[in-house]
């Protein structure tokens, strides 16, 4: 099931994630586009400000505190 609830949500990577699209440094930005649960994993798919978009495991990504309006 897909879950919009963040969607809109900045966050950033807390360390290096290698990616197929792509490495994404510490520190990378990015908005929030759903999460979702697949083989019983918790994933969240964040478009990077760097131009691609990837899913993660929440414990790479920390959001910002601030809430952001959901994403239309």
């Amino acid at each position: 099931m897909i879950d919009r609830t963040r969607a809109g949500w900045r966050c950033h990577t807390q360390r290096l994630i290698r990616t197929v699209k792509g490495d994404l440094p510490r520190g990378s930005q990015g908005t929030i586009v759903y999460e979702t649960e697949n083989l019983g994993r918790q994933l969240i798919f964040v478009s990077w400000d760097t131009g691609i978009a990837v899913p993660v495991f929440p414990d790479e990504i920390e959001w910002e505190a601030q809430c952001h309006a959901p994403v239309q």
